[in-house]
């Protein structure tokens, strides 16, 4: 997924969690038990793991499904990136696709076991996108790891959703026990003055 797309949904779920937390009060925050807070963090980063090892950025762009002999494979870093590409040549008369993907592929540090495989890409048609003819759903029919089958989700409302989603639920769960300490001593405050 896109650096900016995805610091972007991490900043909306924050958001949201914020919107929520502070509106509720130190009163009504202090009576919530650490467990409900321990469990919404825990939730919260399983549900932005699950979002974020299954999905890439959403698109409206055009699926195209080929099926062909993959070569030349390359592994491609950007900064602390890092992705796939590898070209496409599809069965019968078709040109030749460069593929780019997040997928990990079987040996893909040994890009000459790679030549020759026969796969089904579903890959996304654009050139616009962080990775060009993006690869959501790859499988390998022939040659080495025959049967591997690997795909990610770029449907506008997929798995994507996982990831701010998870991002405001963590971020519920750390806030309330980051607070809770003094939250407690704010409510036993309050009570303190409303005694006669």
């Amino acid at each position: 997924m896109d650096r900016a797309i995805f610091m972007g949904t991490c900043l909306l779920g924050i958001g949201a969690a914020l919107a929520v937390f502070y509106p509720l009060g130190a009163r009504r925050r202090a009576v919530i038990p650490s467990s409900v807070w321990w469990v919404c963090l825990g939730m919260g980063v399983v549900v932005f793991i699950y979002g974020l090892a299954h999905s890439t950025a959403p698109s409206f762009e055009p699926r195209i499904t080929a099926v062909g002999k993959a070569y030349d494979h390359v592994e491609v870093q950007q900064g602390r990136d890092t992705h796939y590409g590898f070209r496409l040549v599809p069965d019968g008369s078709g040109e030749p696709v460069d593929i780019e993907t997040s997928i990990i592929l079987p040996g893909w540090a040994r890009p000459e076991v790679f030549n020759g495989r026969t796969f089904r890409v579903v890959y996304l048609q654009s050139n616009t996108r962080a990775l060009k003819n993006e690869a959501i759903d790859i499988e390998i029919l022939a040659g080495r790891d025959a049967g591997f089958h690997d795909s990610v989700d770029a449907r506008p409302f997929g798995a994507w959703l996982a990831i701010p989603i998870g991002a405001a639920l963590g971020a519920f769960g750390y806030f309330g026990l980051r607070y809770k300490k003094s939250d407690r001593l704010s409510e036993t405050s309050d009570g303190d003055h409303s005694e006669p």
